[in-house]
Formats: C-alpha cells, structure tokens, sequence
C-alpha cells in the first residue's frame, strides 16, 4: 500500500512539473492572454511567436484549415521578423538591460473604417504619446547611393529610377539575395491596388472622375520613364539587363512597390525604402512622420518614429503620408479614406471669351505669370480665397473700374455686395454642372446602400464607388453652404 501511494505522488509530481515547463515555454514563446480570444490559431497566426513559427516550419505541422496561401504570409513575415532581428533591429517583446519591450507587433491582417488594410502594426502594450515606437538602423535603408556599388552610370538616374532598377535586380536574384526576406513580404502583384493597374471593369466604376485623367498621365509617364532608362542603359548592356527581367512589366511593378512603400526621409533629402517601417498605414489624422535622426556620440542615423497620440493595447498604430487628397491616395496608393479632411475636388474656371476686356485681362494675366483658365480645389465647405480673388478678376467691368488700367483694382478685398453674390452664384453654377457630368451608374444608390453587407464586388471596385460618392459629396455640401450665404 505504501508502495503504491508512493508510485502516484510520483505520477503527480511528475505531471505538475510538465506543466511548469509547458507554463515556462509558453512565457518565453512571449504569448499573449488567450484568455481574452477565442481562437489560439487566430492569434498563432497574427502575431508571430517566434520560437512557435520556428517549432512548426521546422516538422511542417501546418493546420490543413488554413488555407497554402496564408500559410506562405505566415513563414514569409516569420522569417522577415528573424532577418531584422539578425539585423540589430530590436522589436523584442520582452525589456532587455535597459531597454524596455518593443512597443508594436506584426499583424498580417489589419482593418481601418471597416475595410481590410493589408499588414500593419499593432501595439503590444499600451503606448504613451510620444514614445519611440520605430528604430531602424542605417544600413537596412535602401537608398540612392548605388553609384558607390559600382551601379551603372551611363545616364543621370533620379531616386525612383535606381531604386525601380535595384529592386527588379533582387528580385530576379532570388533566394541568392540579400533583401529577400523583405522583398517575400512586399505586395504581390494582384495586391496593388493603383489605378493605372485596374482593369477595364474597375474603371467603369470610376466614371467622370477626375482620377481616370490622372491615373492615365500616370500610366504614361511611367512608360516615357522606361523608355528614357531602356535607351539609355538596358539596351546598352544585355548581358546585365536581359530584357526578358527588365521589361516595361517587372517596371511597373517596381515602381509601384515605391509609390505606396518609399518614404521621403526629409533629413536625408532621399526617397528611401524602409524594412518594418513601411508596414505602417496611413490615416489623415494621425501627425506622426518617419524620418531619418543622428544617432548621440555617432556619426549613423537610423530611421525613427514618435507616437502622436496614446495607444491602447492591440490598437492598430499609424503614421501619416502627408495631407492627400483621397485621388493622391487611390493613385499611387491604392485605397482612400472616407473620413479624409484633405479630400477635395478640382474646380477649373476661366475668363469668358465674350469679355469686352478680354484682351487687357489676357495680358495682365500673363503679366502676373498666371494663365486664363485656372484650377482651384474644393474642399468640405469652404474653398480658397484666391478662387474668390481669380473669380472678382473674371468679371470685373469698366464700371467697377475708375482706371482702365486692371492693376489698380483691388482684387483681395472683398468688393461690393452685388460682385460677391455674383461669385457665389458662379461657384454654385460650377459644381451643379460638375454634379450633372457624373453619369448615373445603373442601381448606384442600392449598391451604397449594400456595400457593406450583400453585394461581392472587388476591393477596387468598393474604392470607385466610394470616391465617386466623395467627390458628389464634396459639390452637394459646399453647394448648400454657399445657397445660405446667399439667403
């Protein structure tokens, strides 16, 4: 009897210190409370554990729930989060000899006003205002300086062209590069969501909007770019640009990893890309730049990034591109922002051709170094002062003018109550008939009204739609707030 109660306290015993080292390992694994979620693959999969990861890619234990895909993000952000370990790059959970624990954590999925917003970072922890969140050495910037690597230098290359050439070079490399952990994490082809990349049933949904133009200009001036590099440089050297690698094709590619990923390092004065700090998305009321700092007692910089406001834990974190217009944004960024305060729309306006001073304005306006016709951007509700001051330009007459010479008139001062009813009525004019250009998409209002709920349509499909009602948003308000000042 005494023999067996000793045999159980041993089985007991030896459970209870399995349990401590499971306990212990899971400490270490720096896991989250699961507690607070209901599903630990969820989480296994987006936060990145990085002794699970390896655990897993090691035997090839997969779940067959999860689709090959996602399985592929999965080991491509797990082995870019060891390569920027091996880089120096701290992003430890845990606080190290005086350090505390890296802030943020990679999320292969994030959302920002409902809609899917690709990879971002999220806070780890609570996060103070103005606390250091990106640190990201020198040598891990890529950067215009290939002219010390022996780069070609048959042409004069800007920014965007030795980075669209460096970037087609490592990725035809492959495995045999340097940068392929951050180029795997890099959006895909299909991901891109540009304009000038759309097809045909995308557009249609962009119908009389001004980002059709834009997109176009785009597109044709990246294709007069290739043409200027091709002659210059791959078409000279073959054997180092083969042309079946740098076509007009992995360009565009190139190029648009650099419109929506480069950051304009204003200490540097360089476009740059840079490894985890492009993985933070852009929202137009966040004032946090990236930006290039000397590191103390050192002559290396490092790429750094303050938080503009608190954060709670698992909070989406954010930094700004710069004040865009939501077409800036689904240009060369791929996605826009419903709640944007710099959206706007352009007003183009000229002077009449039936103006008895036609001639005396044309030249007193080419005098001052402008042009006849002139663009101005609405925003909600207000608009520039100097579409007031071109529109009091536009319809002046000689009876308001005492000289005949226009350059004694003041056009910045507001005049009499007659001329500024007049510039409202012509403002108001101007955006009804930009209203009654948008053709009516058949059943547009029932997809706005099931956009978020039934109708399957694509991402860049959604984003058309969306911009169209922004832009009509933009006219209709700023029409019923000028009809008040009318009143």
């Amino acid at each position: 009897l005494i023999l067996k109660i000793f045999l159980i306290m041993q089985k007991v015993g030896f459970v209870l210190t399995i349990r401590k080292i499971l306990k212990f390992r899971d400490l270490k694994d720096n896991k989250f409370n699961l507690n607070r979620f209901s599903d630990r693959q969820t989480l296994d999969r987006t936060f990145f554990p990085l002794n699970h990861f390896r655990r897993n890619i090691k035997t090839k234990k997969f779940n067959s729930n999860i689709p090959t895909e996602e399985n592929r993000e999965i080991v491509f952000s797990e082995n870019f989060r060891a390569w920027l370990l091996s880089q120096n790059v701290f992003i430890f959970n845990k606080s190290t000899w005086g350090r505390p624990p890296h802030p943020c954590v990679i999320s292969n999925e994030t959302t920002d006003e409902g809609e899917p917003s690709g990879r971002g970072l999220l806070a780890y922890k609570n996060i103070q205002q103005n606390e250091k969140i990106i640190e990201i050495p020198e040598h891990l910037i890529i950067k215009n300086d290939f002219k010390k690597k022996g780069f070609p230098n048959q042409i004069k290359l800007d920014d965007y062209d030795a980075l669209a050439i460096f970037l087609i070079q490592q990725k035809a490399a492959g495995n045999k590069s340097y940068w392929k952990p951050y180029l795997d994490v890099l959006p895909k082809e299909s991901d891109f969501g540009l304009v000038f990349r759309w097809d045909l049933t995308e557009i249609f949904f962009l119908r009389e909007s001004k980002i059709i133009r834009a997109s176009l200009f785009l597109k044709k001036k990246i294709e007069d770019q290739f043409q200027r590099v091709h002659e210059g440089i791959f078409r000279k050297n073959p054997l180092i640009f083969p042309p079946t690698i740098f076509n007009i094709q992995s360009w565009e590619w190139a190029l648009s990893v650099l419109f929506s990923r480069a950051i304009f390092l204003p200490k540097l004065q360089k476009l740059s890309l840079v490894p985890y700090a492009d993985f933070l998305n852009h929202n137009p009321f966040s004032t946090s730049y990236i930006d290039a700092k000397k590191i103390p007692f050192s002559d290396s910089f490092e790429v750094a990034m303050y938080t503009d406001k608190p954060y709670n834990k698992f909070d989406q974190v954010f930094a700004t591109y710069g004040p865009k217009t939501n077409l800036e944004l689904l240009v060369l960024y791929g996605f826009i922002s419903e709640r944007n305060p710099f959206d706007s729309v352009e007003l183009r306006i000229g002077i009449s051709e039936k103006d008895p001073l036609l001639k005396k304005k044309e030249s007193f306006i080419k005098d001052c170094g402008k042009t006849k016709k002139m663009t101005f951007p609405l925003f909600y509700y207000q608009y520039p002062k100097e579409l007031y001051e071109f529109l009091r330009f536009c319809i002046v007459n000689t009876k308001d003018l005492t000289n005949s010479d226009l350059s004694f008139f003041n056009f910045v001062e507001e005049g009499s109550i007659s001329i500024e009813k007049v510039i409202r009525k012509i403002i108001i004019f101007s955006c009804q008939k930009n209203l009654k250009s948008y053709t009516k998409i058949s059943q547009e209002e029932k997809i706005f009204s099931l956009l978020d709920t039934k109708i399957s349509i694509s991402t860049n499909q959604k984003n058309a739609i969306r911009q169209r009602r922004c832009e009509k948003k933009i006219l209709q308000r700023l029409i019923q707030n000028l009809q008040k000042n009318l009143t």
